[in-house]
């Protein structure tokens, strides 16, 4: 997937600035507030839904990008009714664009550039916003997003179907000597 973005990403002529394209929004939600108060909401931590919350902060598309950490200018997708942790930030679209091409026009980008701090890392979206993307009108945006969309679903069943033989395998090892 990543060829496929850098492919289709890497020469363009970049026209549009991120913070152009996005809003910036914060948290904080701590992960002890979540973990003493379970809900049906589900809350996004830096690898993903980590616990479910009473309460949801976001209704929508947006997405996750880790502010804190060693881990920082990871992203995430999330859609629906959520929450975030204080770790991350979360982007959603302004007028005229398609979140999800961001998204992965995004996973083209470095964050390296962006950190500051020696001993936990941080990237601000004041300094990453400044960085130039290529945007085309929506309606390409949104054919873009949705080739790498399926190609990203496509991924996910085989990763799944990868996974359910790799159980078989195991299974019919433990009893190939029964």
């Amino acid at each position: 997937m990543k060829g496929i973005i850098d492919y289709i990403f890497r020469n363009k002529k970049k026209n549009v600035k991120l913070k152009d394209c996005l809003i910036c929004h914060s948290s904080t939600l701590t992960e002890s507030e979540v973990l003493a108060n379970e809900g049906m909401y589900p809350v996004y931590g830096a690898s993903g839904i980590f616990a479910h919350f009473s309460q949801h902060h976001v209704n929508g598309d947006s997405i996750l990008i880790i502010k804190d950490g060693s881990n920082v200018g990871k992203l995430q997708y999330a859609s629906d009714k959520y929450s975030v942790i204080g770790t991350l930030n979360y982007l959603m679209a302004k007028n005229g664009v398609c979140l999800k091409y961001i998204y992965y026009c995004m996973q083209s980008l470095s964050f390296e550039k962006y950190r500051v701090g020696s001993g936990i890392p941080h990237i601000y979206f004041k300094d990453y916003g400044k960085e130039l993307i290529h945007c085309p009108e929506f309606t390409e945006q949104e054919r873009i997003a949705k080739v790498l969309s399926t190609i990203d679903y496509k991924i996910i069943i085989e990763k799944n179907i990868l996974g359910k033989f790799y159980k078989q395998k195991s299974y019919l090892l433990q009893n190939l000597f029964i």
